[in-house]
């Protein structure tokens, strides 16, 4: 790595992200349009297609979700936002354009948004206050799992919502879930799955109990998660989630089925329209 020289005599080094967004540029002529991911990092995001086998706990044929609302960027209307239930997944997306000049300022959060068509998956859930009013759970890299942001947090940014089969998500059992992740996941150094988003092993994405629920997760397997525990059971994970990196594409685009223990449905949730 080259280093450079201060007028002090001191010498730091050249941070790797400009080499990343140098490499990436060699190959890319940006774009202000919605993007498929870079190669060969789109090639990671294919779904499993076990679609055939059955479960003697689950029912039904597997279904995927549907997208349910859209947005390309600005200020989100108040319909838009009312198309928007608990249970459904959020993915968020940027231009390349959008993307590479977040990068070129350091924010290496951005990352995903370049590799991948989606680089961010949040889930709607019930306030874990009580309020009733929605909220996304979601999990970034430096911070704790939570689910501070309202519906707001859908401003000024591009997105599309999916929607999990009807009938199929537990709205009490996602509640449950939500307050116990956002207190065991509350460490910023250790929520954050790295070792799983590197797809070395990924962390429990099929809790039962609650017991089960992990202290650390990526956005895309917390998503998994939660709408397995609330009986969506997504075949969204191959080979038991080692040397997988599970992408938001992966997940809204995996099929699944409904649990025989679902029986609140999406349109009873809580009277919230």
């Amino acid at each position: 790595m080259k280093v450079i020289r201060t007028k002090k005599g001191k010498s730091r080094r050249k941070p790797m992200l400009i080499a990343v967004v140098a490499g990436i540029g060699l190959v890319s002529c940006g774009g202000d349009t919605m993007h498929n991911g870079r190669l060969p990092f789109s090639l990671l995001e294919g779904p499993p297609r076990a679609e055939a086998k059955r479960k003697v706990s689950l029912r039904g044929a597997p279904e995927g979700m549907e997208r349910v609302a859209e947005h390309p960027g600005g200020a989100v209307t108040a319909e838009r936002k009312g198309r928007i239930r608990y249970g459904d997944v959020v993915a968020f997306y940027m231009t390349h354009d959008e993307s590479l000049s977040a990068l070129s300022k350091g924010t290496i959060q951005k990352v995903p948004y370049e590799l991948f068509r989606y680089g961010h998956v949040a889930l709607v859930v019930p306030d874990p206050a009580g309020t009733g009013e929605p909220k996304l759970l979601q999990v970034a890299m430096k911070q704790a799992v939570n689910a501070d942001e309202g519906l707001g947090y859908l401003d000024g940014k591009r997105w599309h919502a999916y929607r999990p089969p009807s009938g199929s998500v537990n709205v009490n059992r996602l509640g449950e879930f939500t307050r116990t992740v956002v207190e065991r996941a509350d460490d910023p150094k250790e929520a954050y799955d790295y070792g799983g988003v590197l797809g070395w092993k990924n962390r429990p994405w099929q809790p039962e109990s609650v017991a089960d629920v992990g202290e650390s997760y990526s956005c895309a397997t917390l998503v998994v998660a939660g709408l397995h525990y609330a009986g969506y059971e997504l075949d969204a994970v191959h080979r038991g989630g080692r040397l997988d990196v599970v992408t938001p594409r992966q997940v809204i685009e995996s099929r699944g089925w409904a649990r025989a223990d679902s029986s609140e449905t999406l349109g009873k949730a809580l009277g919230w329209r």
